[in-house]
This record gives C-alpha cells, sequence and structure tokens, in this order.
C-alpha cells in the first residue's frame, strides 16, 4: 500500500453512486480507496441539490429524481459523511464539503449559505456547469447550444468568467473547481486564449485572491482526454504569478477514480514552478488552511 504523503490531498471528489446519479459505488468503498491511495486528507464534496426541476440533470430525470428527492438524498449525505468521519479518524482526514452551482443566478449564494449552515459543512467547492441556466459540460450538443446561444465562443467564455466571478464575489468559496472546464469541448480554440479572454482571466484572479479562494488543480480532464488538468499551463503561470494558491482534486465520481491522475498533477503543477499546495485541514474544530510542499 502506497505511504501517506503530505501533498495526497484531494478537496473535490467523493461524487459516490450513493448520493450521485452519475456517479458509482458507495461512500464507504471512495473512503477505503482513499485509504489505499495513501492520502492524508480526502474532501468529499458531491453537488449540492437543484433549486428545483429546471435545474435537474438528464440521469436524474430518467431515473425519476425530483429536487425534493435530491434534497433529502443530500441530507442523507450529510449525516453519513459525519458518522465517517468519525470512523475514518486515524486512517484519514475526511472533510464533509459541497460543490455548489451559480443558479439560479439570483439566489444561489443564499441557497450555498444554509445548505452549508443546515448540514454542518466544513467547505464549499463553488463551480460553473451552467451559462444562460443551460449545462454546457454534459455534452458536445449541449456546449454547443450553449455556445450558440451567447452568440459566439468568445461571448461565451467572457459569460461563464463573468459567472465565476459572481461566485466569488458572492460566496467566498473555500476553493473554486476546475477553473477551465469549458475546455472540455473547445481544447486548442484560439478563443480560450485571445486578450479579452486572458484579461476576464485576470480579473476573475484578482477576485480569488481577495476571497482567499484555492484553484482546484483538476485531474479529471485527463480522465476525459484533455492533456493537461483544468486549469492550462497559462492560467496555472498566472494565477501563480497573482500569488493564488491550488490544491490537487481528483473529482472522483468512482472507487477506482480516487486518486487517479493526481501523482500527474502533482509533476504538472511542479513543472509550472509551482512549488506548494494549499490543504484544508481540521484543527480544535475549526477548518483552516496549511501550505504543503509538492517536494
Amino acid at each position: 500500500m502506497p505511504q501517506p504523503e503530505p501533498w495526497k490531498v484531494s478537496l473535490h471528489g467523493g461524487h459516490s453512486g450513493d448520493f450521485c446519479a452519475h456517479g458509482a459505488d458507495t461512500l464507504r468503498e471512495m473512503l477505503d480507496a482513499a485509504v489505499a491511495f495513501g492520502y492524508t486528507t480526502f474532501g468529499v464534496t458531491p453537488h449540492s441539490p437543484p433549486a428545483n426541476e429546471k435545474f435537474l440533470y438528464e440521469e436524474e430525470i430518467e431515473a425519476g429524481l425530483s429536487a425534493d428527492d435530491l434534497a433529502q438524498s443530500f441530507r442523507d449525505y450529510a449525516s453519513t459523511c459525519s458518522d465517517l468521519i468519525d470512523e475514518y479518524s486515524g486512517q484519514l482526514e475526511v472533510l464533509k464539503g459541497a460543490e455548489v452551482e451559480v443558479v439560479p443566478e439570483s439566489t444561489f449564494a443564499d441557497r450555498a449559505t444554509a445548505l452549508r449552515r443546515d448540514n454542518g459543512l466544513d467547505y464549499l467547492v463553488g463551480s460553473v456547469h451552467w451559462v444562460d441556466e443551460r449545462p454546457f459540460d454534459t455534452s458536445q450538443s449541449d456546449f454547443d447550444n450553449a455556445v450558440t446561444k451567447r452568440g459566439g465562443l468568445e461571448p461565451f467564455l467572457l459569460r461563464y468568467y463573468e459567472l465565476v466571478g459572481l461566485m466569488i464575489e458572492r460566496l467566498s468559496p473555500e476553493v473554486i473547481g476546475h477553473f477551465d472546464l469549458p475546455r472540455l469541448f473547445a481544447e486548442g480554440s484560439p478563443e480560450l486564449e485571445s486578450s479579452g479572454v486572458k484579461s476576464a482571466v485576470a480579473g476573475v484572479l484578482e477576485k480569488a485572491g481577495a476571497s482567499g479562494s484555492i484553484l482546484d488543480l483538476n485531474v479529471g480532464a485527463m480522465s476525459k482526454k484533455l492533456v493537461t488538468p483544468y486549469p492550462a499551463p497559462w492560467v496555472v503561470r498566472m494565477a501563480s504569478d497573482m500569488g493564488v494558491p491550488f490544491c490537487l482534486g481528483d473529482d472522483s465520481h468512482s472507487a477506482a477514480g480516487v486518486g487517479a491522475g493526481i501523482a500527474a498533477g502533482r509533476e504538472y503543477l511542479l513543472g509550472q514552478g509551482v512549488e506548494t499546495i494549499t490543504k484544508l485541514c481540521r484543527r480544535e474544530g475549526e477548518i483552516v488552511k496549511e501550505v504543503v510542499s509538492l517536494r
């Protein structure tokens, strides 16, 4: 069994099949896999329940689930995770989180704050998967429809980063999930690195720095056939130059995905000149940040 090392930390993942319609395996099985991988800290971040049926994903609709069903499932997750935190103490530090979304735009921050309070969450990962209240990372056709709705790829990207910035301003999440997610269906497009997009990214990173948020170095991108994790090398360098810290995230959706790509993510950061990550940990009942060397 691999030995635990301080840098073996994931703050985004643990989307288990018992609490996520597009996940597999149980949360317990994923935590067993985290122990076997040698993680020191494993953050569990299932998706927050949707506000209403408009924001259900296709697999949730096919499963006959309602927004109320998913709200109850999240409460069940929070209770189960609390028990497992105690059970795995001494083997693995388990953090109880959630991945929250920027829909509906008018109420997402209040909903996320209430979700955190009502379920005793340790932290939040703030992610954007919807633009103009349309999901865009679910399929190439969904992505193309969302881009068309915005009038082209660059306008879409500018709106995407505007929403990431809005999320940071209103919520100040501890972690910002898969920062440049639109790469999933647009890798290689020149618009991804246009002057306008680079300016927008710089503005969002300034907000991240001001809020104290950590960027998710998300290795799940490689399991989806992208060459590098999220974010792209130029974003990593820009963020590093601006003093915005990184954490590692395996974005695992099954026990087999736990730890997958994390070692490559470490090498990727080191290759971009990033020598440390910032983790979250529990100290005397409080969640605090700790800087960890990647060496």
